[in-house]
């Protein structure tokens, strides 16, 4: 049986044996980690001064690897960062002393993971609309040199953190909202409703490793916003509506008092246009074509009689010249060959009615018909 005092010396042993090398060095190792860099420092204080090391990193499933920058290297620290990309796997560091060219020592392994890992605040920036606050969480750069020189990588690019924005009011932080996303992009984007107006609100944000809460960076610096008031603009439109009252009535009490223009005499008016006649009185009658056997001629003591009838309209020309009558209207001529008449029409033609000259045949036609 094992007395408590033997059990303490032998794991001392186990833990000196884990450090040493097979030639009795001991070496000291410890890793600083900022926003996913990873620099590896070390201290051998048996090692003489002209002591030579390498470092050598590991990702789970692969080999290990010589890290090209630090290989025979006199200095007591690496900077590995470039060695990881992955950090969801396990990544592991390891320190070479070399004694000899043909002698190393490889001290113990020791795993570069999310208990190493320390981040710097993220910043953010607020601004309203309308009735909703508007978040924007940038992310600090990672340290890691796959980026180019002079280029900043968020880390937002080689993780993808959960971030938390807070809102609070500034007189009474028991008034808060929180919301919790997973970012993905380059920046995180959040939105807060149902604001008081008239207050002041302040806005910190942090973020963490994605699988593990423990690594999380501190909070960011406040932003303040303030709302606006409903009760702020109310009397400066007040005062606005009286001034412009003050304005407009003298305005209207001098253009209301003004004498009126006397009405436009005559000599300015209009003229009355011109009536036009209506457009179906100048229409001219449609032709009626007359028998020749219709027209009958009676003589009489001082006028002669000319009588025209047809189915339709009945026309009469009384002329007081038994013989010969010129005039606007119309002639009749007779000649020692019989009753012939002819009428010329020269505006009665615009009347429609059309009378054919009276022929010998059609005289004994006439008298054979009415005979």
């Amino acid at each position: 049986m094992e007395t408590p005092g033997v059990t303490t010396v032998r794991l001392c042993v186990v833990a000196a044996l884990l450090i040493t090398g097979s030639t009795g060095s001991v070496c000291y190792t410890e890793v600083e980690s900022l926003d996913l860099g990873c620099l590896l420092r070390w201290d051998c204080p048996r090692a003489r001064s002209n002591t030579t090391y390498t470092v050598q990193t590991k990702t789970q499933g692969d080999p290990w690897q010589d890290v090209p920058w630090c290989v025979w290297v006199s200095s007591r620290s690496c900077d590995v960062s470039q060695a990881f990309s992955n950090y969801e796997l396990y990544n592991m560091i390891r320190l070479g002393v070399h004694h000899s060219p043909t002698s190393t020592v490889w001290m113990k392994p020791r795993k570069f993971d999310y208990s190493d890992f320390t981040f710097s605040p993220p910043s953010v920036s607020a601004s309203l609309k309308d009735d909703q606050l508007l978040v924007k969480v940038q992310f600090p750069c990672a340290a890691n040199r796959r980026c180019s020189l002079g280029r900043c990588c968020p880390i937002t690019e080689l993780i993808d953190p959960w971030t938390t924005v807070t809102m609070y009011n500034k007189a009474n932080h028991s008034e808060y909202q929180s919301r919790t996303v997973w970012t993905q992009e380059v920046l995180s984007h959040v939105e807060f409703s149902g604001l008081a107006p008239g207050q002041n609100y302040c806005i910190v944000a942090n973020f963490s490793f994605p699988t593990f809460s423990m690594a999380a960076s501190p909070k960011s610096a406040p932003q303040c916003v303030q709302t606006v008031s409903t009760s702020g603009p109310l009397p400066v439109l007040c005062l606005g509506i009286g001034l412009t009252s003050l304005l407009l009535v003298p305005l209207l009490t001098v253009f209301l008092r003004r004498p009126r223009q006397p009405a436009p005499t005559t000599e300015n008016q209009p003229k009355t246009p011109v009536s036009i006649p209506d457009p179906v009185s100048l229409v001219p009658l449609p032709m009626v074509p007359v028998d020749p056997c219709d027209i009958h001629v009676e003589f009489t003591d001082d006028h002669i009689s000319i009588e025209s009838s047809s189915n339709q309209d009945q026309t009469s020309t009384h002329t007081s010249d038994p013989l010969h009558h010129e005039s606007s209207a119309g002639a009749a001529y007779w000649d020692s060959g019989g009753m012939q008449l002819e009428l010329e029409l020269e505006q009665g033609r615009d009347s429609g009615i059309s009378i054919p000259p009276v022929s010998h045949s059609s005289e004994e036609t006439c008298g054979t018909t009415g005979d």
